[in-house]
């Protein structure tokens, strides 16, 4: 079986993904060689500037700090620290900051363009 498969993700999951790896990066919890590989896939998919464009947002700037939530909500319910209600939240709060980055980014602007749907 291989190692590594490619997906095929909107825009939004694919720097959701991407903010999840920095904060992981960042709190040296991924190997900076995996967090650069990613990196570049990205920049070879979409480009130096719009990557670049994307990661200098406000809305890039506010999915990283909902998925930095999510993180501490899960690390907080791991211990029994906070209710199944505060980290769905926290979880909707990063969606909510996909979906506005998507919203922005993406160059068909439409709701089919989303792959991920949340109920």
């Amino acid at each position: 079986m291989k190692s590594k498969i490619f997906l095929l993700v909107d825009l939004g999951y694919a720097f959701d993904y991407f903010a999840i790896l920095e904060i992981k990066n960042k709190r040296g919890i991924l190997a900076e060689k995996i967090f650069n590989n990613i990196k570049t896939n990205l920049i070879n998919e979409i480009g130096s500037t719009n990557f670049t464009e994307i990661t200098l947002s406000n809305e890039y700037k506010n999915l990283v700090q909902a998925n930095e939530k999510t993180f501490e909500a899960v690390e907080k319910a791991r211990y029994g620290n906070i209710t199944a209600k505060e980290v769905d939240d926290c979880n909707m709060e990063r969606y909510n900051a996909k979906i506005a980055l998507q919203k922005r980014f993406i160059s068909c602007n439409n709701e089919n363009s989303i792959i991920e749907v949340k109920t």
